[in-house]
Formats: structure tokens, C-alpha cells, sequence
């Protein structure tokens, strides 16, 4: 629930806590990719982290999925709406932004960008590790279907938190062991959850 009202979620449900945000991005990217077939795009930009990068690129690799790259404008150091409306086709299938650039430190625009990537029917994956702890989120507001953080990025333990819009993630199917719950957020947390950890999580949210 802490985490639910830091991120803006509608429900505790949405909230899928793991490892970190690497950890829980491959375990998405995976999941995501049972919904994929060969010749689907997906669109990835040249400033984000590593981490919502190689996951997309190893699941592109497997399934023959179309990688495309939307750079970054080099005078406002930031993804236009233009650049990525010239890539989205009736094909793309997921966009993967970040929210602040760990190689820039600048922000940019995901609401209007998510928007447009909505339009052409894709799913928003937005990286706000590097935003969470100097920015206020909220995810019904900017209207993307997963946005992922790190609570050690804001004084909190060493954990990832990923946000999945509830319709999206309750569609899904991820790889699990057969006696592990279906419920949600459960179905995505897998093997034993890291109880103390997730105490100095609220602690460090209501700090």
C-alpha cells in the first residue's frame, strides 16, 4: 500500500516487488514476450539504463522481434514526441523509456510520449529509477502501462518495485512454479519475498 500511494497505483495489486529493477525487467520482458510473435517491433532509446535495455534486446533476439532505436535529441537532451512518432508502426508492440537519464540527467517528457505510443496501440515501459527520488509520480496520470523503480534510490533498502497497470498484468501469464499463487500481485513475486527488506521499504516511504 506505501508504495502503491507513492507511485499514484489505483490498487496494492499493481505493485510487483523484486531484486531490483534488472531483475524484475528480464522477468517482465519474458513474460511480455508470450504475448509476442516474429516480425513484432519494439522501440528502445539510446539514453536509458542497461537494465531496460538488454532485457528487450535478448527477448527480441529469441523471438525475431524488430528492434528499433529512438535517439535522443542532442541540443534539449531529451526523447522528442516527433522522433518517436516517426518509429511507431501498427507493429510496435512495446516502447521502453526512461524517465530521467542516468547518462544525462535530464527528463523527459513521458506523458506526452506515452500518449502518442498509446495512440499506435503500444505498451509503455517507463524506467523512473533515476526520477523517483527527486520527482512526484503518478502513474494514472501519465498513462503508461509498467513504470519500474529502486527504492535504494531513495534512502529505502535494496529493492525494485515495478508498477503494472492492473487490466495489463492480470492478463498475463509469467513463468512461476506450478503451486505459487495466481493472486496479484503474488503470481509475479517469486520464491520467498524479502520480508525485512520490505519493512524498511514503508519505513522508507513514509520517511
Amino acid at each position: 500500500a506505501a508504495m502503491a500511494d507513492f507511485l499514484g497505483a489505483a490498487s496494492p495489486q499493481e505493485i510487483i516487488i523484486g531484486a531490483n529493477m534488472t531483475t524484475l525487467t528480464y522477468h517482465m520482458s519474458r513474460t511480455l514476450g508470450r504475448t509476442m510473435k516474429p516480425g513484432d517491433e519494439i522501440i528502445l532509446t539510446r539514453m536509458d539504463h542497461e537494465g531496460n535495455v538488454s532485457p528487450w534486446l535478448q527477448l527480441a533476439e529469441d523471438l525475431g522481434l524488430v528492434v528499433r532505436w529512438l535517439a535522443f535529441d542532442e541540443q534539449s537532451w531529451q526523447i522528442e514526441e516527433a522522433a518517436l512518432a516517426t518509429l511507431l508502426t501498427d507493429r510496435t508492440r512495446l516502447v521502453a523509456l526512461n524517465y530521467a537519464s542516468n547518462l544525462t540527467g535530464s527528463i523527459n517528457r513521458v506523458k506526452a510520449l506515452t500518449g502518442i505510443a498509446k495512440q499506435a496501440g503500444a505498451l509503455v515501459y517507463v524506467d523512473a529509477v533515476q526520477f523517483a527520488p527527486h520527482g512526484l509520480i503518478d502513474v494514472r496520470d501519465i498513462g503508461c502501462d509498467f513504470l519500474i523503480c529502486s527504492a535504494y534510490k531513495f534512502f529505502g533498502p535494496h529493492l525494485g518495485i515495478l508498477w503494472g497497470r492492473l487490466d495489463v498484468i492480470d492478463a498475463l501469464k509469467p513463468y512461476k512454479c506450478r503451486c505459487s499463487s495466481n493472486a496479484l500481485p503474488e503470481r509475479f513475486e517469486l520464491g520467498t519475498p524479502q520480508i525485512e527488506l520490505m519493512a524498511g521499504l514503508i519505513a522508507a516511504v513514509d520517511y
